[in-house]
């Protein structure tokens, strides 16, 4: 069962159930109204749909129904009107509700009268493209995250769009496009297939390039992580051979994701690089992106410091989502060992610390997408055992002063970037 349907499943048992507010959180309004749509063709439902721009409004259509009015007004005229067989849809919940007790205090009302009035069969849908639930609310709201769409619908818009311009995609293209546009919604997919046919009149394995342009847009919207442009390539990387082997093969895996995972192979979850600084940890981060064709993106943990409570774990969390939205992709955590400093020294820091610490385990126990940890480190003492056990990272390198023969390839790669190409000698 996909996604999709795992999720209408559960929202129509929530319905079912009586369950008086149910919270969808999306940037797609289409894709909250094609499902509202669905549920409401079952039962037979009548749909009721208020918004900010433009107060009561067809759900079909889109327009006013009376002149406008605000949300706490219109709470008002429900809680009197008999309901009866109704969803009543609520759009921009975050922004109605926010600073506004009146809205929240109706919404209550309106909820115990949805469980508790007998005569009363209506369900209360919020729509918003982020959760806002007041405290007040929490008991009556159950949150629904509306999904991104998996490979199979990101294919079934490929064909979509294809077809309607009366060309064909060969299927290395398809798996290639499947596989860039994951983490990004309906809409964004559509855009990038128009401008990639504006640009060269087809659909090819070509617009990848453009679909990674576009994640960019949604990295640095964000304000949270970095996305890190670079042109280095493995080549540039003197010596680390071991190192750079095990990458090779992680990128033939990264290379044909979709036929490792058929086949049974896990998705890559990531490396530590550890050694003393200028031995070539940051240098080879930029390369390994390039050799996986992967944008790259950097958390710096210190900047995910907020100074209300609780604000440090939003933007951790938030950061985590990004990255695997934006996915397949290679998270760079430069200098890990600073990222949870503090950890286990006691006060308010500790404190912040130990639970980013936390939640950045967890999320690397249990991540789904593909996402490539790269974490470097100076001082692998400083960390805590639980990040170093089997399992978090695939393997842990460390790096060292370079020997001979990698000083020599050093000097040969920074002869060959100045055009000379004379033999290297090394005094001994």
């Amino acid at each position: 069962m996909s996604n999709t349907e795992t999720l209408y499943s559960n929202i129509r048992a929530h319905i079912e159930s009586n369950y008086p507010l149910l919270y969808l959180v999306t940037f797609e309004e289409q894709q909250a109204d094609a499902l509202s749509t669905r549920l409401a063709a079952e039962d037979k439902r009548k749909i009721f749909e208020w918004n900010l721009a433009r107060g009561v409004v067809s759900f079909d259509h889109k327009q006013p129904l009376i002149e406008y009015q605000e949300l706490a007004k219109t709470l008002e005229n429900w809680l009197n009107d008999e309901l009866t067989h109704h969803f009543l849809i609520i759009k921009d919940a975050h922004l109605a509700m926010r600073d506004n007790p009146r809205v929240i205090a109706r919404l209550k009302a309106l909820a115990n009268k949805l469980l508790h009035d007998t005569d009363t069969n209506a369900t209360v849908i919020l729509v918003s493209s982020q959760a806002c639930i007041p405290p007040e609310l929490e008991k009556f709201i159950t949150l629904f995250d509306l999904p991104l769409p998996d490979e199979e619908k990101i294919r079934a818009v490929i064909h979509d769009f294809v077809g309607k311009l009366g060309e064909t995609i060969d299927d290395k293209s398809l798996a290639d496009l499947t596989l860039a546009f994951r983490g990004l919604s309906e809409h964004e997919i559509t855009q990038l297939l128009y401008r990639g046919y504006q640009q060269d009149g087809e659909i090819t394995s070509d617009d990848v390039a453009l679909v990674l342009k576009g994640k960019e847009q949604i990295i640095k919207k964000s304000g949270i992580l970095d996305m890190v442009a670079t042109a280095e390539q493995l080549d540039n990387v003197g010596g680390l051979t071991q190192l750079q082997t095990w990458l090779k093969q992680k990128a033939h895996v990264l290379h044909n994701l979709n036929d490792a995972i058929a086949f049974g192979v896990e998705a890559p979850k990531g490396v530590m690089i550890v050694g003393m600084p200028g031995c070539g940890k940051s240098l080879t981060a930029k390369a390994t992106a390039s050799l996986f064709k992967l944008p790259l993106l950097r958390l710096d943990v210190g900047a995910l410091m907020g100074k209300y409570v609780g604000e440090s774990e939003s933007n951790m969390r938030r950061a985590l989502q990004l990255a695997e939205a934006v996915s397949p992709c290679v998270l760079w955590v430069d200098e890990l060992e600073k990222a949870f400093d503090g950890i286990g020294s006691g006060g308010a820091g500790s404190e912040v610390a130990t639970r980013l610490f936390g939640y950045f385990l967890t999320w690397m126990q249990d991540k789904t997408g593909a996402v490539f940890v790269l974490a470097t480190a100076n001082d692998i003492s400083a960390l805590p055992p639980e990040l170093l056990r089997k399992g978090r990272f695939d393997e842990i390198f460390y790096v060292t002063l370079p020997n001979m023969s990698e000083r020599e390839n050093i000097f040969a790669i920074h002869l060959k970037k100045r055009n000379k190409t004379s033999a290297v000698a090394v005094k001994k």
